[in-house]
């Protein structure tokens, strides 16, 4: 009787848990690496003029090279770019272990973006991303960044 009671108020709590303040995600898939050429796009319907958070998410495999990553992400509207930032992240340790989340060999890294971020701008809003990594002396043609599983973005509210 009490392991029942315990088991359903562990599964509450983990349901309770996945809750959410959030106002959208996404996610794209890109199963053969990630084009240099590709850029993902977002599109937000939602009016973002109350402050919100808004996150990138990557997942990554051990096929991902590099130890960071480096993205040119817009947020544009019909008329125009509202926001344009060129980002660093670190994608792993200095001791080679990946960072994010997950206990497979695919890691998802939930990274910051824009805190208490609003617009007066009308949607709907784009949101766009590109990676931005570079080899020297990469052959023409070799174009894609491999390891990224997924790219995707969420914006939570920031009035909590």
């Amino acid at each position: 009787m009490n392991r029942t009671f315990l088991f359903l108020g562990l599964l509450f709590l983990g349901i309770s848990s996945c809750a959410s303040d959030s106002i959208y995600r996404e996610d794209q898939d890109t199963p053969n690496g990630w084009e240099l050429k590709n850029e993902l796009k977002f599109l937000v319907d939602q009016s973002l003029s109350a402050p919100t958070n808004i996150y990138l998410h990557l997942r990554n495999n051990q096929d991902y090279p590099f130890s960071n990553i480096f993205l040119v992400v817009n947020i544009s509207t019909k008329d125009s770019i509202i926001e344009s930032d060129t980002l660093e992240y670190a994608m792993a340790k200095p001791n080679g272990e990946w960072l994010g989340a997950g206990f497979s060999s695919v890691k998802e890294s939930k990274l910051w973006w824009k805190e208490q971020w609003s617009t007066k701008a009308e949607p709907p809003f784009e949101i766009a991303i590109a990676q931005a990594n570079r080899t020297n002396g990469r052959a023409k043609g070799e174009d894609q960044l491999p390891g990224i599983v997924s790219v995707g973005i969420s914006i939570t509210s920031a009035e909590n």
